[in-house]
């Protein structure tokens, strides 16, 4: 699995288990959109690198094409297809490094402001804590340093992002989550006013206006990013069309498709 998602799907702590997936998948939540990367690619303003496990295989720089550490000579027409692609990604890159960690803040927000309150301070801490982490993880895979942009999409580099450690973190504190809320459940029934029946309609009602909270801080921030990345699923599709132009002149990229899915 080599790939980098864009379509999020975010709501509480039970979603964590999950991001590994989330965060690696190009193609949307449309049926019509199925892109992927299968290398790890690095933008620079002189160049771009597509490799993976930290080896190069092949280099763009200008007009200039360079497989296994060799120059590649190239004719007007190749150059000119070379260009083309060169640019394409030189706009994408950036995007989807923008999308993942609009989609990341997102997530933060959702997780740890909204759910505190059914939580708890200490669990929502801890939550806040592990969430900071999770974008610490993420930023390894997928980041923006100065003028260089980053996409991990290899699996040695999405595993090293989501290991063992992390697994068991996001299994503990799922299980402290879910002691906390069964405890504020209780104290509701303990402490709210009339008999039981009407004690548990209002923290039904609680819990209402709290999905009514989440849904209204995300449903705005969520539509914004579906629009995204259904735009840069509809630009992945017509640069993997380049591409295949470019490794068909190229005979020398045949080797390394870097984009790859349904067209």
């Amino acid at each position: 699995m080599k790939t980098l998602m864009l379509g999020m799907t975010l709501g509480c702590a039970l979603l964590i288990p999950a991001m590994s997936a989330a965060a690696m998948e190009i193609g949307h939540h449309h049926d019509s959109c199925n892109v992927s990367l299968n290398y790890d690619v690095t933008l620079t303003p002189q160049q771009m690198v597509v490799g993976e496990k930290g080896k190069e295989h092949y280099r763009i720089e200008m007009d200039h094409l360079y497989v296994d550490g060799k120059e590649v000579p190239l004719n007007a027409e190749q150059k000119q297809l070379l260009n083309q692609y060169h640019q394409g990604m030189a706009q994408q890159v950036p995007e989807v490094v923008g999308v993942v960690s609009d989609a990341l803040s997102m997530a933060n927000e959702a997780v740890t402001t909204a759910l505190t309150p059914l939580l708890g301070d200490e669990t929502g801490a801890k939550l806040n804590d592990m969430m900071g982490k999770l974008h610490e993880r993420i930023s390894k895979v997928v980041y923006h340093n100065g003028d260089t942009y980053f996409i991990g999409a290899t699996d040695d580099t999405i595993d090293k992002a989501f290991d063992e450690e992390f697994s068991k973190q996001v299994e503990d504190l799922v299980m402290q989550s879910m002691g906390s809320i069964m405890v504020n459940i209780g104290k509701s029934m303990m402490d709210g006013e009339g008999d039981f029946s009407e004690r548990m309609d209002a923290f039904g009602e609680k819990m209402d206006k709290l999905g009514e909270a989440i849904d209204q801080k995300m449903d705005a921030r969520s539509d914004a990013i579906d629009k995204r990345a259904d735009a840069l699923c509809e630009n992945f599709q017509q640069l993997q069309e380049i591409e295949g132009q470019l490794r068909k002149s190229v005979p020398a990229l045949a080797a390394y498709p870097l984009i790859s899915g349904r067209p």
